[in-house]
């Protein structure tokens, strides 16, 4: 089975829709569907389209949203008071709206649940080692399948969503209620952009994940570090530096369980070193990355007033989503294709 993980990046979110439009046709079984940031909205939309059995469509329609609505006039909403009081530009209430508009009680009931990473920035409390707790930031929001069949259920969901997409300062802090109290929640990007272990969380039958994000894995050159040219490079340090770290942990962590299962090959005897180790639940799975070779142009807002950018993001993810399914094709002896950023199993 497999799962997917949308990555944030702001405007850039159209390339995730992009990748999705040629993946959706691809034979996949989701079962689980990760977002945050605007990697959120994206999740929501997909996950009610497997929902329903119709996500062979549905890549093609986010791709046209992401195209034709992910402009400044239909996403932001000034508000005056947001900034007397410096909290932010906008409201989230043009996000919610498009949500409404375009993710509809689900036809069906395939199974899949849904998990939407954002920031609680008052803090909550979280464990740091037995009898002993800590401050932690990153909030996660847990949504069943049944979330997508009733407008109550998908209110709740579209609330966690304007929350993982508040980028700070763009928009307003979402409140949310979190532990008995209402809570300023913040873009999710900032504590964890690509969550790969939600993405396996209680579902021992995933062993496929697609983390589909529009940032490449190396970068060959130093931007422009003054004025807001340096604010979206901290942001988008802050998004690059966990997933660099979430994927570095993942293909480490396929390495030593390989290399157990050659140095200890009694499976009860191997079985006790990892109950050990603590690491019971983890296993062997493949990654998939599917990511631009060279950065994309413009920063994270510039899609926003550009149609000819947000397209040329859409036109990226097809791309690269293109080149893993024809790698896939390929002789195992053949070299991967050049412009496909992909992970195989390790």
């Amino acid at each position: 089975m497999d799962a997917i993980i949308f990555g944030g990046g702001v405007a850039k979110g159209a390339f995730s829709a992009g990748a999705i439009s040629v993946l959706a046709s691809a034979g996949l079984r989701v079962r689980r569907v990760v977002g945050t940031s605007s990697g959120a909205l994206n999740a929501a939309f997909y996950a009610r389209a497997i929902r329903s059995g119709t996500e062979d469509a549905a890549g093609e329609e986010l791709a046209r949203i992401w195209l034709e609505e992910a402009t400044l006039a239909k996403g932001f909403n000034v508000s005056a008071k947001g900034l007397l009081d410096l909290e932010g530009i906008s409201t989230s209430d043009k996000v919610l709206g498009l949500l409404r508009r375009h993710v509809r009680p689900s036809t069906g009931r395939v199974p899949v649940d849904v998990r939407l990473v954002t920031t609680n920035s008052a803090g909550e409390s979280g464990p740091l080692e037995p009898g002993r707790r800590g401050t932690t930031f990153e909030h996660v929001l847990r949504y069943g399948g049944s979330a997508l069949d009733d407008e109550e259920g998908l209110e709740a969901l579209f609330e966690g969503v304007a929350a993982s997409a508040a980028f700070p300062l763009a928009f307003l802090p979402f409140p949310l209620h979190v532990g008995g109290r209402s809570v300023p929640c913040l873009d999710g990007g900032l504590t964890n952009n690509t969550p790969i272990k939600y993405a396996i969380e209680n579902t021992p039958d995933i062993d496929r994940v697609f983390v589909i994000v529009p940032y490449p894995a190396l970068l060959d050159s130093a931007p422009e570090l003054r004025g807001f040219a340096l604010v979206e490079h901290l942001v988008e340090v802050l998004v690059q530096e966990r997933l660099y770290r979430d994927l570095r942990e993942a293909y480490a962590v396929n390495a030593t369980l390989a290399r157990l299962e050659v140095e200890v090959p009694d499976r009860s005897v191997r079985a006790a070193v990892l109950r050990t180790l603590g690491w019971s639940e983890r296993r062997r799975l493949q990654i998939v990355e599917i990511r631009p070779s060279v950065p994309l142009e413009g920063g994270p807002f510039d899609g926003f007033l550009s149609r000819r950018l947000r397209e040329e993001y859409v036109a990226r993810g097809q791309e690269v989503a293109r080149a893993w399914l024809r790698d896939r094709r390929r002789p195992a002896d053949r070299s991967p294709s050049p412009t496909a950023s992909v992970g195989g199993a390790l």
